[in-house]
């Protein structure tokens, strides 16, 4: 059995990985990280480092969006850890990222709701169904804001790119093709810097693992199997 350590994006629930755990089957156990959850410091060194302390065995690292960024982290300090990486929607860098400096001002002032339901709804090419996402907006507003804006505040200020080449690790690179916060670029670059990636564009947004489940599992499959 291949146990793999999901990360998600900030704001985004554990439950953002339950379609991609159904598709994979029996064969791989999927494992939230709720890191937004747990106690801080929040900054992305601290998050990567946080994670090494409670592992031990090698595992597959799958990481969304600011999980990406963590992800990365992970697999610079602690290479051994890490025996697959699968980066989602994310980037070595945050330059072009639509909005995030507007959330972060939003932040410092505490959880906004509609600032919430926008971060949602535009990490969707299609609405999510209203019941869910009505229970994914319920799980954010939980959140504290301190350690979004700490993820988010750290994550703006790294560029991993300088140290892509170092990545040896067996790497996968998905991308939402009508991503509306980061541009496919992002992932092309990933996968131009970190030797041996394979980079897959999918038809949804910035969420593929719940909008394309069956895509990314079988993906996932093809990369690392089982």
């Amino acid at each position: 059995m291949v146990a793999v350590l999901a990360l998600p994006g900030t704001f985004c629930p554990p439950a953002v990985f339950d379609r991609l755990s159904a598709e994979l089957g029996p064969e791989f156990t999927v494992q939230p990280w709720s890191w937004l959850t747990r106690p801080g410091p929040w900054d992305i060194p601290s998050v990567a480092a946080d994670i090494a302390a409670h592992h031990e065995r090698p595992l597959v690292l799958l990481g969304h969006s600011t999980g990406g960024a963590i992800a990365l982290q992970l697999t610079l300090t602690h290479p051994k850890l890490v025996e697959a990486l699968v980066l989602v929607d994310t980037g070595a860098h945050m330059k072009d990222h639509g909005d995030v400096e507007s959330i972060l001002r939003s932040l410092r002032d505490g959880v906004d709701p509609q600032l919430l339901a926008a971060v949602l709804d535009r990490s969707f090419h299609a609405p999510l169904e209203p019941e869910l996402r009505e229970e994914w907006l319920v799980w954010a507003a939980k959140v504290d804001p301190q350690a979004a804006h700490d993820a988010l505040a750290s994550q703006h200020e790294l560029d991993f790119r300088p140290l892509l080449s170092r990545i040896a690790t067996p790497t996968l690179v998905l991308h939402g093709e009508f991503d509306r916060a980061r541009p496919v670029r992002h992932a092309q670059e990933l996968a131009a810097g970190i030797s041996g990636a394979r980079l897959e564009v999918l038809p949804t947004g910035h969420t593929p693992v719940h909008e394309a489940a069956g895509q990314v599992a079988a993906s996932i499959r093809r990369r690392i199997g089982a």
